[in-house]
C-alpha cells in the first residue's frame, strides 16, 4: 500500500498561502486557471493546488480535473 501525505488549508488560510506564494494578486483578479481544463480558479472550485517540481499549478473541482492530479509519490 502506497502512502499519501495530504496537506489541507482553512479557507480563511488561503489569502496568506496566496501571498506567500506570491499569487494572491493574480488569484484575486482572475489570472490563475486550471492547469488542465483553463477554467479561472476561484474560492468557490479550487481544489488543490500543486507542484510539478517546476512551478506551482492549480486544478478546479471538475471531475474531468481531478484524475489528471499528479501523484505526489512519484
Amino acid at each position: 500500500m502506497s502512502e499519501k501525505t495530504i496537506q489541507t488549508i482553512y479557507d480563511e488560510d488561503l489569502p496568506k498561502l496566496l501571498s506567500d506564494l506570491g499569487l494572491k494578486e493574480d488569484f484575486d483578479n482572475g489570472r490563475i486557471k486550471c492547469s488542465f481544463c483553463g477554467d479561472v480558479i476561484t474560492k468557490e472550485n479550487l481544489l488543490t493546488i500543486f507542484s510539478d517540481g517546476k512551478e506551482i499549478k492549480f486544478s478546479c473541482n471538475k471531475e474531468s480535473c481531478r484524475g489528471k492530479i499528479p501523484n505526489s509519490n512519484g
